[in-house]
């Protein structure tokens, strides 16, 4: 019955040895691990640092460079806006110095029209065609400036 459990034993034996040495052979393994990790952790730190400083540079430089698209984007549109109010202000003139031309014509029945026919007619001696002239200006040029004070003091808001 010895011979029975003999290999038994041996395999026991033999199974616990391996067991341990892979158990010691394993270890070594965890402490190479931990020895490379002590030695490279500082390299490591090292260059983990360096490219989060690389990072930061590139990210203000991108974000410099979006500021300044913006700002020139808004510039744009500020002076776009303005030229459209110099256009419209220059268009406005010209209307109304356009329209400053008074032709008096006949009526087409009632006799208001003659009558102010009548009245232009007999007022051309005196001349009096340049200071009408003058007075719609400066009318008009009193309306501008009053709608340029009006349109600037509404506040975003309603204040």
């Amino acid at each position: 019955m010895i011979h029975f459990f003999f290999p038994l034993v041996i395999g026991g034996i033999l199974t616990d040895a391996f067991g341990k040495l892979f158990d010691v052979i394993w270890s070594v393994i965890k402490w190479i691990g931990r020895l490379l990790k002590k030695l490279f952790q500082g390299l490591i730190d090292l260059l983990v640092g360096f490219f989060e400083v690389i990072y930061a540079l590139i990210d203000g430089l991108l974000y410099f460079l979006y500021k300044i698209g913006v700002l020139a984007v808004k510039l744009f549109l500020l002076f776009f806006e303005l030229a459209k109010m110099i256009v419209s202000l220059f268009v406005g003139f010209a209307k109304t110095l356009a329209s400053l031309v008074y032709i008096p014509r006949g009526g087409s029945g009632h006799g208001y029209s003659e009558m102010l026919g009548k009245i232009f007619s007999s007022m051309k001696p005196l001349q009096l065609d340049p200071i009408a002239y003058i007075l719609l200006f400066i009318l008009w040029m009193f309306t501008v400036v009053a709608a340029i004070k009006l349109l600037s003091s509404i506040r975003v808001g309603g204040d």
